[in-house]
Protein backbone atom coordinates (compact mmCIF):
# COMPACT_ATOMS: atom_id res chain seq x y z
CA UNK A 1 0.00 0.00 0.00
CA UNK A 2 2.65 2.20 0.87
CA UNK A 3 4.81 1.35 -2.47
CA UNK A 4 1.54 2.36 -4.45
CA UNK A 5 1.11 5.66 -2.79
CA UNK A 6 5.18 6.28 -3.40
CA UNK A 7 4.61 5.78 -7.09
CA UNK A 8 1.78 7.75 -7.17
CA UNK A 9 3.40 10.85 -5.84
CA UNK A 10 6.53 10.22 -7.83
CA UNK A 11 4.70 10.06 -11.43
CA UNK A 12 2.76 13.00 -10.16
CA UNK A 13 5.81 14.82 -9.91
CA UNK A 14 7.14 13.34 -13.34
CA UNK A 15 4.06 14.43 -15.04
CA UNK A 16 4.28 17.94 -13.74
CA UNK A 17 8.18 18.33 -14.77
CA UNK A 18 7.19 16.92 -18.34
CA UNK A 19 4.94 19.65 -18.76
CA UNK A 20 6.93 22.21 -17.63
CA UNK A 21 9.33 21.27 -19.96
CA UNK A 22 6.53 20.95 -22.77
CA UNK A 23 5.65 24.09 -21.84
CA UNK A 24 9.41 25.29 -21.62
CA UNK A 25 9.89 23.80 -25.60
CA UNK A 26 7.38 26.00 -26.97
CA UNK A 27 9.72 28.93 -26.26
CA UNK A 28 12.96 26.77 -26.60
CA UNK A 29 14.09 23.85 -28.46
CA UNK A 30 17.13 23.04 -26.35
CA UNK A 31 17.49 19.59 -26.24
CA UNK A 32 20.10 19.30 -23.63
CA UNK A 33 18.21 21.24 -20.86
CA UNK A 34 15.43 18.37 -21.46
CA UNK A 35 18.14 15.82 -20.92
CA UNK A 36 18.96 17.20 -17.92
CA UNK A 37 15.48 17.86 -16.29
CA UNK A 38 14.67 14.07 -16.83
CA UNK A 39 18.06 12.70 -14.72
CA UNK A 40 17.12 15.57 -12.29
CA UNK A 41 13.43 14.09 -11.75
CA UNK A 42 14.75 10.45 -11.73
CA UNK A 43 17.21 11.40 -8.98
CA UNK A 44 14.28 13.28 -7.28
CA UNK A 45 11.80 10.58 -7.65
CA UNK A 46 14.51 7.75 -6.17
CA UNK A 47 16.02 10.23 -3.08
CA UNK A 48 11.77 10.62 -2.15
CA UNK A 49 11.08 6.80 -2.52
CA UNK A 50 13.80 6.46 -0.02
CA UNK A 51 12.64 9.06 2.33
CA UNK A 52 9.38 8.02 2.57
CA UNK A 53 10.28 3.99 3.05
CA UNK A 54 12.16 4.77 5.85
CA UNK A 55 9.94 7.22 7.34
CA UNK A 56 7.08 4.67 6.81
CA UNK A 57 9.23 2.22 8.44
CA UNK A 58 9.80 4.37 11.52
CA UNK A 59 5.83 4.76 11.47
CA UNK A 60 5.81 1.17 12.42
CA UNK A 61 8.18 0.73 14.84
CA UNK A 62 6.01 3.62 16.84
CA UNK A 63 2.72 1.67 15.96
CA UNK A 64 4.22 -1.81 17.30
CA UNK A 65 5.78 -0.11 20.84
CA UNK A 66 1.60 1.39 21.16
CA UNK A 67 0.18 -2.19 20.99
CA UNK A 68 3.25 -3.95 23.20
CA UNK A 69 2.31 -0.70 25.94
CA UNK A 70 -1.69 -1.78 25.30
CA UNK A 71 -0.49 -5.63 26.15
CA UNK A 72 1.49 -5.02 28.85
CA UNK A 73 4.64 -4.90 27.85
CA UNK A 74 6.44 -1.72 28.61
CA UNK A 75 10.30 -1.67 27.18
CA UNK A 76 11.35 1.44 26.08
CA UNK A 77 11.30 1.63 22.26
CA UNK A 78 14.80 1.55 20.66
CA UNK A 79 15.34 4.24 17.90
CA UNK A 80 18.39 4.93 16.34
CA UNK A 81 17.04 7.60 13.28
CA UNK A 82 18.44 11.29 13.13
CA UNK A 83 16.99 13.85 15.65
CA UNK A 84 13.82 15.17 14.69
CA UNK A 85 9.54 15.31 15.45
CA UNK A 86 9.43 11.67 15.37
CA UNK A 87 12.53 10.84 17.86
CA UNK A 88 11.17 13.46 20.27
CA UNK A 89 7.74 11.46 19.80
CA UNK A 90 9.59 8.27 20.79
CA UNK A 91 11.76 9.51 23.79
CA UNK A 92 8.08 11.40 24.81
CA UNK A 93 6.29 7.88 24.30
CA UNK A 94 9.19 5.44 26.24
CA UNK A 95 9.00 8.41 28.92
CA UNK A 96 5.24 7.85 29.22
CA UNK A 97 5.66 3.97 29.02
CA UNK A 98 8.21 3.83 32.32
CA UNK A 99 5.75 6.05 34.07
CA UNK A 100 2.66 3.77 32.73
CA UNK A 101 5.07 0.85 34.22
CA UNK A 102 5.56 2.58 37.88
CA UNK A 103 1.87 3.10 38.41
CA UNK A 104 1.08 -0.28 37.60
CA UNK A 105 3.74 -1.96 39.88
CA UNK A 106 2.56 0.65 42.70
CA UNK A 107 -0.75 0.13 42.05
CA UNK A 108 -0.50 -4.20 41.85
CA UNK A 109 1.93 -3.57 44.92
CA UNK A 110 -0.78 -1.73 47.04
CA UNK A 111 -3.15 -4.11 45.86
CA UNK A 112 -1.31 -7.08 46.99
CA UNK A 113 -0.90 -5.76 50.47
CA UNK A 114 -4.33 -4.74 50.85
CA UNK A 115 -5.62 -8.21 49.60
CA UNK A 116 -3.04 -9.97 52.10
CA UNK A 117 -4.18 -7.44 55.17
CA UNK A 118 -8.05 -8.22 54.13
CA UNK A 119 -7.43 -12.12 53.95
CA UNK A 120 -5.63 -11.91 57.48
CA UNK A 121 -7.81 -10.65 59.15
CA UNK A 122 -9.68 -12.23 61.82
CA UNK A 123 -12.69 -9.95 61.22
CA UNK A 124 -15.05 -11.53 58.18
CA UNK A 125 -14.98 -8.56 55.52
CA UNK A 126 -16.95 -8.55 52.32
CA UNK A 127 -17.65 -6.35 49.57
CA UNK A 128 -20.88 -6.12 47.27
CA UNK A 129 -21.32 -4.10 43.99
CA UNK A 130 -24.44 -2.27 42.98
CA UNK A 131 -25.93 -5.37 41.44
CA UNK A 132 -26.03 -7.07 44.98
CA UNK A 133 -23.45 -10.09 43.99
CA UNK A 134 -20.95 -10.94 46.08
CA UNK A 135 -17.68 -9.55 44.41
CA UNK A 136 -14.88 -10.43 47.44
CA UNK A 137 -14.84 -11.78 50.76
CA UNK A 138 -12.19 -13.13 52.95
CA UNK A 139 -11.37 -16.11 54.75
CA UNK A 140 -12.68 -15.25 57.76
CA UNK A 141 -15.83 -14.28 56.29
CA UNK A 142 -16.20 -17.87 54.69
CA UNK A 143 -15.63 -19.00 57.69
CA UNK A 144 -18.54 -17.38 59.42
CA UNK A 145 -21.28 -17.89 57.35
CA UNK A 146 -19.52 -21.28 55.49
CA UNK A 147 -18.79 -20.30 52.10
CA UNK A 148 -16.89 -21.84 49.55
CA UNK A 149 -15.29 -19.51 47.37
CA UNK A 150 -14.98 -21.45 44.38
CA UNK A 151 -18.54 -21.77 44.13
CA UNK A 152 -20.02 -18.39 46.00
CA UNK A 153 -17.75 -15.27 44.64
CA UNK A 154 -20.03 -13.22 41.68
CA UNK A 155 -23.08 -15.26 43.22
CA UNK A 156 -26.06 -12.90 44.43
CA UNK A 157 -26.45 -11.79 48.13
CA UNK A 158 -29.93 -13.13 48.46
CA UNK A 159 -28.56 -16.78 47.89
CA UNK A 160 -25.05 -16.64 49.29
CA UNK A 161 -26.45 -14.76 53.08
CA UNK A 162 -29.22 -16.35 54.52
CA UNK A 163 -29.33 -13.80 57.64
CA UNK A 164 -32.12 -11.55 56.89
CA UNK A 165 -30.28 -8.74 58.97
CA UNK A 166 -27.13 -8.81 57.61
CA UNK A 167 -29.10 -8.69 54.21
CA UNK A 168 -30.99 -5.73 55.22
CA UNK A 169 -27.87 -3.76 56.53
CA UNK A 170 -25.90 -3.99 53.58
CA UNK A 171 -28.83 -3.20 51.16
CA UNK A 172 -29.23 0.07 53.05
CA UNK A 173 -25.47 0.69 52.33
CA UNK A 174 -26.14 -0.28 49.15
CA UNK A 175 -28.54 2.82 49.02
CA UNK A 176 -26.71 5.08 50.29
CA UNK A 177 -27.13 5.38 54.03
CA UNK A 178 -24.09 5.51 56.03
CA UNK A 179 -22.69 4.73 59.33
CA UNK A 180 -24.86 1.53 59.63
CA UNK A 181 -24.06 -0.84 62.69
CA UNK A 182 -26.09 -3.65 64.35
CA UNK A 183 -25.55 -6.64 66.02
CA UNK A 184 -26.85 -10.21 64.63
CA UNK A 185 -26.54 -13.92 65.96
CA UNK A 186 -25.53 -17.07 63.80
CA UNK A 187 -25.73 -20.60 64.19
CA UNK A 188 -28.46 -23.08 66.06
CA UNK A 189 -27.06 -25.59 67.92
CA UNK A 190 -23.61 -22.91 68.87
CA UNK A 191 -25.16 -19.03 68.88
CA UNK A 192 -22.82 -16.52 67.79
CA UNK A 193 -22.92 -13.13 68.14
CA UNK A 194 -21.44 -10.39 65.15
CA UNK A 195 -21.04 -6.51 65.29
CA UNK A 196 -21.70 -5.80 61.71
CA UNK A 197 -20.90 -2.42 59.95
CA UNK A 198 -21.70 -1.82 56.12
CA UNK A 199 -20.61 1.11 54.54
CA UNK A 200 -21.70 2.17 50.96
CA UNK A 201 -18.83 2.76 48.51
CA UNK A 202 -18.84 5.94 46.50
CA UNK A 203 -17.55 6.60 42.96
CA UNK A 204 -14.20 8.60 43.13
CA UNK A 205 -15.83 11.46 40.54
CA UNK A 206 -18.53 12.36 43.55
CA UNK A 207 -15.84 14.52 45.50
CA UNK A 208 -17.14 17.59 44.50
CA UNK A 209 -21.02 16.83 44.44
CA UNK A 210 -22.96 18.93 47.35
CA UNK A 211 -22.72 17.31 51.25
CA UNK A 212 -25.58 15.26 51.61
CA UNK A 213 -27.72 15.40 54.87
CA UNK A 214 -25.89 13.33 57.80
CA UNK A 215 -26.45 9.47 57.36
CA UNK A 216 -27.29 9.84 53.81
CA UNK A 217 -25.08 10.31 50.55
CA UNK A 218 -26.39 12.66 47.87
CA UNK A 219 -29.33 11.71 46.24
CA UNK A 220 -27.73 11.15 42.71
CA UNK A 221 -24.27 9.98 44.28
CA UNK A 222 -25.46 6.25 42.82
CA UNK A 223 -23.24 3.96 45.53
CA UNK A 224 -21.28 1.29 43.44
CA UNK A 225 -20.95 -1.21 46.00
CA UNK A 226 -20.93 -2.06 49.81
CA UNK A 227 -18.16 -2.96 52.10
CA UNK A 228 -19.40 -4.77 55.02
CA UNK A 229 -17.28 -6.08 58.09
CA UNK A 230 -18.43 -8.65 60.59
CA UNK A 231 -16.46 -9.04 64.24
CA UNK A 232 -16.98 -11.69 66.55
CA UNK A 233 -18.25 -10.53 69.82
CA UNK A 234 -19.53 -14.03 70.90
CA UNK A 235 -17.03 -13.87 73.99
CA UNK A 236 -17.32 -10.08 74.52
CA UNK A 237 -21.15 -11.13 75.32
CA UNK A 238 -20.51 -14.03 77.08
CA UNK A 239 -18.24 -11.97 79.21
CA UNK A 240 -21.16 -9.39 79.70
CA UNK A 241 -23.94 -12.10 80.88
CA UNK A 242 -21.15 -13.26 83.30
CA UNK A 243 -20.53 -10.21 84.95
CA UNK A 244 -24.71 -9.27 84.89
CA UNK A 245 -24.80 -12.58 86.11
CA UNK A 246 -22.31 -12.15 88.80
CA UNK A 247 -23.73 -8.74 90.25
CA UNK A 248 -27.07 -10.45 90.77
CA UNK A 249 -26.05 -13.17 92.34
CA UNK A 250 -23.48 -11.80 95.09
CA UNK A 251 -26.74 -9.27 95.33
CA UNK A 252 -29.07 -12.25 96.14
CA UNK A 253 -26.70 -13.72 98.25
CA UNK A 254 -26.04 -10.70 100.46
CA UNK A 255 -29.76 -10.39 100.80
CA UNK A 256 -30.75 -13.32 102.82
CA UNK A 257 -27.87 -12.82 105.56
CA UNK A 258 -28.21 -9.30 105.99
CA UNK A 259 -31.78 -9.31 105.61
CA UNK A 260 -31.88 -11.91 108.53
CA UNK A 261 -29.42 -9.82 110.46
CA UNK A 262 -31.44 -6.75 110.04
CA UNK A 263 -34.90 -7.98 111.09
CA UNK A 264 -33.36 -9.87 114.52
CA UNK A 265 -31.10 -6.92 115.24
CA UNK A 266 -34.87 -4.67 115.58
CA UNK A 267 -36.32 -7.04 117.33
CA UNK A 268 -33.89 -7.36 119.79
CA UNK A 269 -33.68 -3.31 120.19
CA UNK A 270 -37.52 -3.33 120.06
CA UNK A 271 -37.46 -5.11 123.35
CA UNK A 272 -36.60 -8.56 122.61
CA UNK A 273 -33.66 -8.12 124.47
CA UNK A 274 -34.97 -8.55 127.67
CA UNK A 275 -36.56 -11.46 126.40
CA UNK A 276 -34.38 -14.23 128.75
CA UNK A 277 -35.89 -16.73 126.56
CA UNK A 278 -35.63 -15.86 122.69
CA UNK A 279 -32.58 -12.49 122.71
CA UNK A 280 -29.57 -15.24 122.92
CA UNK A 281 -30.77 -17.55 120.11
CA UNK A 282 -31.77 -14.51 118.46
CA UNK A 283 -27.93 -13.31 119.01
CA UNK A 284 -26.93 -16.88 117.75
CA UNK A 285 -28.92 -16.81 114.41
CA UNK A 286 -27.25 -12.77 114.15
CA UNK A 287 -23.66 -14.46 114.40
CA UNK A 288 -24.63 -17.55 112.44
CA UNK A 289 -25.79 -14.89 109.46
CA UNK A 290 -22.57 -13.01 110.06
CA UNK A 291 -20.40 -15.90 109.98
CA UNK A 292 -21.71 -17.05 106.21
CA UNK A 293 -21.03 -13.26 105.27
CA UNK A 294 -17.84 -13.35 106.25
CA UNK A 295 -17.45 -16.84 104.33
CA UNK A 296 -19.12 -15.11 101.21
CA UNK A 297 -16.73 -12.04 100.98
CA UNK A 298 -13.63 -14.78 101.92
CA UNK A 299 -14.51 -16.58 98.73
CA UNK A 300 -15.64 -13.85 96.64
CA UNK A 301 -11.53 -12.77 97.68
CA UNK A 302 -10.40 -15.58 96.90
CA UNK A 303 -11.44 -16.64 93.78
CA UNK A 304 -10.70 -12.70 92.63
CA UNK A 305 -7.14 -13.39 93.33
CA UNK A 306 -7.51 -16.76 91.45
CA UNK A 307 -8.93 -15.12 88.27
CA UNK A 308 -6.55 -12.23 88.23
CA UNK A 309 -3.57 -14.91 88.59
CA UNK A 310 -2.55 -13.83 92.19
CA UNK A 311 -3.50 -17.13 93.48
CA UNK A 312 0.13 -18.38 95.06
CA UNK A 313 1.08 -21.81 94.86
CA UNK A 314 3.80 -23.22 96.70
CA UNK A 315 5.01 -25.96 94.43
CA UNK A 316 6.41 -28.66 96.66
CA UNK A 317 6.53 -32.60 96.70
CA UNK A 318 2.89 -33.70 98.98
CA UNK A 319 1.41 -36.62 100.59
CA UNK A 320 -1.86 -37.10 99.43
CA UNK A 321 -2.72 -39.73 102.03
CA UNK A 322 -1.77 -37.39 104.75
CA UNK A 323 -4.12 -35.10 103.01
CA UNK A 324 -7.22 -37.17 102.17
CA UNK A 325 -6.45 -38.55 106.03
CA UNK A 326 -7.25 -34.98 108.11
CA UNK A 327 -10.37 -34.26 105.60
CA UNK A 328 -11.77 -37.57 106.18
CA UNK A 329 -10.98 -36.82 110.05
CA UNK A 330 -12.95 -33.35 109.65
CA UNK A 331 -15.87 -34.35 108.03
CA UNK A 332 -16.38 -37.68 110.13
CA UNK A 333 -18.28 -35.76 113.22
CA UNK A 334 -20.77 -34.00 110.87
CA UNK A 335 -20.95 -37.75 108.42
CA UNK A 336 -21.52 -39.06 112.21
CA UNK A 337 -24.78 -37.05 112.73
CA UNK A 338 -26.21 -37.68 109.92
CA UNK A 339 -25.62 -41.43 110.22
CA UNK A 340 -23.63 -41.08 106.71
CA UNK A 341 -20.69 -43.72 106.46
CA UNK A 342 -17.32 -42.04 105.21
CA UNK A 343 -14.42 -43.95 104.72
CA UNK A 344 -11.05 -43.69 102.97
CA UNK A 345 -8.65 -45.87 100.59
CA UNK A 346 -5.62 -44.59 100.06
CA UNK A 347 -2.65 -46.85 99.28
CA UNK A 348 0.46 -46.29 101.14
CA UNK A 349 2.92 -46.25 98.78
CA UNK A 350 1.28 -43.96 97.16
CA UNK A 351 3.50 -41.46 95.41
CA UNK A 352 4.03 -37.62 96.00
CA UNK A 353 2.56 -35.08 93.94
CA UNK A 354 4.02 -32.07 93.11
CA UNK A 355 1.44 -29.40 95.02
CA UNK A 356 0.33 -27.08 97.69
CA UNK A 357 -0.67 -29.03 100.42
CA UNK A 358 -2.98 -26.26 101.76
CA UNK A 359 -5.06 -25.67 98.63
CA UNK A 360 -5.32 -29.48 97.64
CA UNK A 361 -6.40 -29.69 101.45
CA UNK A 362 -9.21 -27.32 100.57
CA UNK A 363 -10.24 -28.88 96.97
CA UNK A 364 -10.28 -32.65 98.86
CA UNK A 365 -12.53 -30.78 102.00
CA UNK A 366 -14.69 -29.42 99.82
CA UNK A 367 -15.65 -32.29 98.13
CA UNK A 368 -16.04 -34.13 100.92
CA UNK A 369 -17.82 -31.66 102.72
CA UNK A 370 -20.32 -31.44 99.73
CA UNK A 371 -20.81 -35.20 99.96
CA UNK A 372 -21.88 -35.13 103.26
CA UNK A 373 -24.54 -32.17 102.47
CA UNK A 374 -26.14 -34.01 99.75
CA UNK A 375 -26.27 -37.63 100.80
CA UNK A 376 -29.03 -38.86 102.93
CA UNK A 377 -28.89 -40.62 106.19
CA UNK A 378 -27.85 -44.31 105.37
CA UNK A 379 -25.57 -43.39 102.72
CA UNK A 380 -21.99 -44.09 101.88
CA UNK A 381 -18.77 -41.99 101.20
CA UNK A 382 -15.80 -43.41 99.62
CA UNK A 383 -12.63 -41.22 99.35
CA UNK A 384 -9.88 -43.12 97.35
CA UNK A 385 -6.87 -42.52 95.43
CA UNK A 386 -4.96 -44.14 92.60
CA UNK A 387 -1.60 -43.47 90.83
CA UNK A 388 -1.28 -43.33 87.04
CA UNK A 389 1.60 -42.87 84.73
CA UNK A 390 1.74 -39.23 85.16
CA UNK A 391 -0.20 -38.06 87.91
CA UNK A 392 -3.09 -39.25 90.82
CA UNK A 393 -6.62 -39.73 90.73
CA UNK A 394 -8.47 -38.47 93.32
CA UNK A 395 -12.29 -39.86 93.87
CA UNK A 396 -15.06 -39.04 96.13
CA UNK A 397 -18.11 -41.10 95.57
CA UNK A 398 -21.24 -40.88 97.27
CA UNK A 399 -25.06 -41.83 97.33
CA UNK A 400 -26.52 -38.22 97.31
CA UNK A 401 -29.03 -37.18 95.17
CA UNK A 402 -27.38 -37.37 92.44
CA UNK A 403 -26.87 -34.71 89.73
CA UNK A 404 -29.09 -34.07 86.83
CA UNK A 405 -27.23 -34.58 83.37
CA UNK A 406 -28.07 -30.59 82.22
CA UNK A 407 -26.45 -29.37 85.23
CA UNK A 408 -22.97 -31.04 85.19
CA UNK A 409 -21.51 -28.81 82.82
CA UNK A 410 -22.38 -25.76 84.95
CA UNK A 411 -21.39 -27.23 88.39
CA UNK A 412 -18.34 -25.62 88.56
CA UNK A 413 -19.58 -22.22 87.70
CA UNK A 414 -19.78 -19.51 90.20
CA UNK A 415 -23.04 -19.15 92.32
CA UNK A 416 -24.44 -22.31 90.58
CA UNK A 417 -26.33 -24.87 92.77
CA UNK A 418 -28.32 -27.73 91.48
CA UNK A 419 -30.52 -27.47 94.38
CA UNK A 420 -30.43 -23.25 95.50
CA UNK A 421 -32.69 -23.96 98.92
CA UNK A 422 -30.77 -26.57 100.13
CA UNK A 423 -27.46 -25.08 99.69
CA UNK A 424 -28.03 -21.90 101.48
CA UNK A 425 -30.03 -23.58 104.22
CA UNK A 426 -26.63 -25.25 104.91
CA UNK A 427 -24.47 -21.91 104.61
CA UNK A 428 -22.59 -23.18 101.27
CA UNK A 429 -21.96 -20.15 99.18
CA UNK A 430 -22.09 -21.68 96.05
CA UNK A 431 -18.14 -21.03 95.46
CA UNK A 432 -16.13 -23.95 96.25
CA UNK A 433 -16.67 -26.07 93.00
CA UNK A 434 -15.89 -23.01 91.06
CA UNK A 435 -12.54 -21.92 93.48
CA UNK A 436 -11.57 -25.73 93.51
CA UNK A 437 -11.45 -26.01 89.61
CA UNK A 438 -9.18 -23.25 89.48
CA UNK A 439 -7.14 -24.45 92.47
CA UNK A 440 -6.71 -28.08 90.48
CA UNK A 441 -5.99 -26.07 87.16
CA UNK A 442 -3.50 -24.24 88.61
CA UNK A 443 -1.83 -27.22 89.71
CA UNK A 444 -1.90 -28.74 85.70
CA UNK A 445 -4.85 -31.16 86.90
CA UNK A 446 -8.35 -31.28 85.49
CA UNK A 447 -11.12 -31.85 87.63
CA UNK A 448 -14.79 -33.82 86.47
CA UNK A 449 -18.00 -35.04 88.05
CA UNK A 450 -20.21 -38.22 87.21
CA UNK A 451 -23.41 -38.40 88.57
CA UNK A 452 -27.33 -39.52 88.37
CA UNK A 453 -30.51 -38.75 89.75
CA UNK A 454 -31.22 -40.66 92.85
CA UNK A 455 -27.94 -42.93 92.62
CA UNK A 456 -24.80 -40.72 93.59
CA UNK A 457 -22.39 -38.51 92.24
CA UNK A 458 -18.43 -39.00 91.98
CA UNK A 459 -16.34 -36.19 92.18
CA UNK A 460 -12.69 -37.00 90.85
CA UNK A 461 -9.31 -34.65 89.83
CA UNK A 462 -5.93 -35.37 88.99
CA UNK A 463 -2.46 -33.94 90.47
CA UNK A 464 0.60 -34.42 88.38
CA UNK A 465 3.17 -36.31 89.94
CA UNK A 466 6.74 -34.88 91.61
CA UNK A 467 8.93 -36.81 89.99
Amino acid sequence: MRAKLFWKLGLTYLALLLGALVVFDLYSTRWSLLAASIVILIAGVAVSFVFSHRFAGRIEQLKDFSRRVADGDFRPLQFSAPRDELADLAEALNETAARMDATIQSLSGERNRSSAILRSMVEGVAVIDARERLIFFNRAFAAILNLEPEKTEGRPLIEVIRNSQLVALIRKALQGEEGLQGDISMGFVQQRSFSVTAAPVIPLDSGAAPKAPAGKSAQHEKPSGAVVVLHDVTELRRLERVRQDFVANVSHEFKTPLTAIQGFAETLLAGAVDDPRNNRRFLEIIREHAARLARLTDDLMKLARIEAGKLEVQFLPVNLADVAESCVETALLKARRKQITLDADIPAALPAVLGDANLLHEVLQNLIDNAVQYTHAGGKIHVSAAARERDVLVTVADTGIGIPLADQERIFERFYRVDAARSREAGGTGLGLSIAKHIVEAHGGRISVESEVGLGSKFSFSVPLAS
